[in-house]
């Protein structure tokens, strides 16, 4: 009597990441959607928030190059359950910020790692590790959780920070997010189908072969940093990084200058992100069908049109909001399918330490992002400079994108 086939855990780990994705990442946008009252009850200005949101993104750039090892090394299950506990304690040190080095310590610093350990990297990693046929789809879906995650909690912290007070919601955040990543990381997620006796997509053997590298053509890090495909893909996304968190920075405080309450500002964080869950889902089943390469450069086309439409027409929080909604759409078009494209051009093994290094261009040159549209708003008043600058970003991702080529299997050889 032939036994039942086990169903593929993958597909749990999938969920465990998901459920994750939409609750780790909150720590590092906490201080947007607590910037209004924030700066109202401590009197500081945008630019040095901004410069504190800039030095988080920049040390979660740094620290995800030890994540991405780590993850590789250790699994992404030790990974993320240090970033649970991490995020627990964070949440509770923002609670106590009176002073200027307690905000860029608790929040430039501690939750940043939070971050770096919940995050893209040991995420997207482990499920690539997991998915190589749906290796873009599982991404996306991974991708879109940080989307649905700031969609639905950025405006309940932004209104109940107004209501109970930003120190009171920052104390319960911590044991609502922190408690339930440890949960999931002990109890649910495995580091690769192999440590459960499976394959990658729950498929046998040849079939897995038709879609991946085999183990003796899986780049390691070194090589693969030897060719211009991989320095074309760490530019794109650290310049896509300049654009994403200056926008996601500024957002809430930008609606509230073009005439939004406070306690609805939240809502513009959910018009940006939440549409943009079924664009990255979308976007990471398209580039499994049709490429990944070309499914980015459509994304960043797109944007590119929307952000030099949005110079002219955003002056009203309609506008705001509707402008929020397209560029979200056309981000989410493009934002995940970096870690699934590294293991398509690399090979699964390293995706963690190769995504983490891209992750490094992303916070340390796309976290001048939301310095940049402060300090722009404090020298003229407005954000329409700053929208211009990201512009000329896409322009610039679009030309380097038409550089890159697939890689050829005796550049691998040659390179060991």
């Amino acid at each position: 009597m032939n036994k039942k086939p086990r169903s593929f855990y993958g597909w749990w780990v999938l969920a465990a990441l998901f459920i994750i994705g939409c609750i780790g990442p909150l720590a590092r946008y906490s201080l947007s959607a607590f910037f209004p009252p924030i700066s109202t009850e401590l009197g500081w200005s945008r630019s040095l928030i901004g410069s504190a949101q800039s030095l988080s993104l920049w040390v979660y750039s740094f620290v995800s190059l030890f994540t991405g090892w780590m993850a590789d090394r250790y699994g992404g299950r030790k990974t993320i359950l240090v970033g649970g506990v991490i995020t627990l304690a964070g949440w509770m040190l923002l609670s106590s910020v009176y002073s200027l080095w307690q905000l860029f310590v608790y929040y430039g610093i501690v939750m940043a790692i939070s971050v770096s350990f919940t995050h893209l990297v040991p995420l997207q990693s482990t499920s690539r590790k997991w998915f190589v046929k749906h290796g873009g789809l599982a991404g996306g879906i991974v991708g879109s959780a940080f989307a649905l995650g700031t969609a639905i909690f950025s405006p309940i912290l932004t209104s109940t920070a107004g209501d109970f007070g930003w120190r009171n919601v920052s104390m319960v955040a911590a044991v609502a997010s922190g408690i339930p990543i440890i949960i999931l990381a002990y109890f649910v997620i495995r580091d690769t189908p192999e440590s459960v006796g499976q394959h990658p997509d729950g498929i046998s053997m040849p079939a897995l072969q038709e879609h991946s590298l085999p183990s003796s053509e899986q780049w390691r890090v070194r090589d693969s940093l030897k060719t211009g495909q991989f320095w074309i893909l760490f530019w794109v996304y650290s310049l896509l990084g300049i654009v994403y968190n200056g926008i996601l920075g500024h957002l809430v405080i930008w609606s509230v200058d073009l005439g939004s309450s406070v306690t609805l500002a939240g809502i513009f964080v959910t018009l940006f992100n939440g549409p943009s869950i079924i664009a990255r889902v979308m976007g990471g089943f398209l580039g499994d069908k049709y490429g990944k390469r070309k499914i980015l450069f459509i994304g960043i086309c797109f944007s590119l049109v929307i952000v030099l439409i949005g110079y002219k027409m955003v002056t009203s929080p309609l506008l705001l909001g509707v402008f929020a909604v397209v560029l979200g759409l056309s981000m989410g078009f493009s934002n995940t399918l970096f870690a699934p494209y590294l293991g398509d051009l690399f090979g699964r093994e390293y995706v963690g330490s190769l995504f983490g290094i891209l992750t490094l261009g992303w916070g340390l040159i796309g976290g001048v992002g939301p310095l940049v549209w402060g300090a722009i708003y404090d020298h003229i008043g407005s954000y329409n400079l700053a929208l211009l600058v990201s512009a000329a970003c896409y322009a610039v991702t679009l030309v380097i994108l038409m550089l890159i080529k697939p890689l050829k299997k005796k550049d691998n050889y040659n390179n060991r």
